[in-house]
């Protein structure tokens, strides 16, 4: 493929991310496209459902969250995780096919859409003790993030947040951005990181984020 049809193919796909975003995220995207260190496509098996059993067990013992919401649940496999610990949890992604493939009793708990429209609080609260947004907003055309980060910061105190800075391999990550980019983008809402801010138990560039005053010192031990 020459470099011209290269920017031709993936200025088509950023456009359809616009206008139809399920369709990037279809059957074959999440069978061919998604992988955790090499291993299996992402989907309803190891080692995916271990990697976020022990997502929710941190989760649930670090933040002791009553109700959650996951922004981009794919089959909501942490959803399910963390209801099993006893948390009213929620969650929504853009793709038909992947909110199709969860486990039964969690059907009425994921639904349709995307994160750049305003999520609904269906906790009994005003906000969620804590939102998730683990590897999503790579996936947003750019101009959209804004208003992604502001939607998210709109419904919790606390934001569990990870989005790949390094990974250009796929076809549909089209912000992909250094961890100090989304902390300037959340601290515009008033979110900071705290002392223990650092989420490596999801990935090496996961962090958490509150509403409150920047403390000083907090962004370089996180970054560093």
């Amino acid at each position: 493929m020459t470099t011209v049809a290269r920017t031709q193919r993936r200025s088509d796909t950023v456009e359809l991310a616009r206008t139809d975003p399920a369709r990037l995220n279809d059957a074959t995207y999440y069978r061919t496209g998604r992988s955790l260190d090499g291993d299996d496509a992402f989907g309803r098996h190891e080692p995916w459902l271990s990697f976020f059993d022990k997502v929710a067990e941190r989760i649930v013992r670090r933040y002791e969250p009553r109700n959650a919401i996951d922004v981009g649940c794919a089959f909501g496999l942490l959803v399910e995780a963390l209801c099993d610990r006893g948390v009213e949890a929620f969650g929504l992604d853009v793709s038909t096919h992947a909110v199709s493939m969860a486990r039964a009793d969690m059907k009425d708990r994921l639904w349709v859409q995307s994160v750049h429209d305003p999520i609904p609080v269906f906790s009994g609260s005003e906000r969620y003790d804590l939102a998730i947004c683990i590897e999503v907003l790579e996936h947003l055309p750019p101009e959209q993030a804004e208003t992604a980060i502001a939607n998210i910061c709109a419904i919790s105190d606390r934001v569990l947040f990870s989005s790949t800075p390094d990974d250009f391999d796929d076809p549909t990550h089209f912000n992909v951005l250094p961890m100090s980019d989304w902390l300037t983008l959340f601290a515009a809402y008033g979110f900071f990181p705290t002392w223990r801010s650092s989420a490596r138990f999801v990935s090496r560039h996961a962090f958490v984020v509150e509403r409150r005053e920047p403390r000083r010192g907090v962004l370089g031990r996180l970054l560093g």
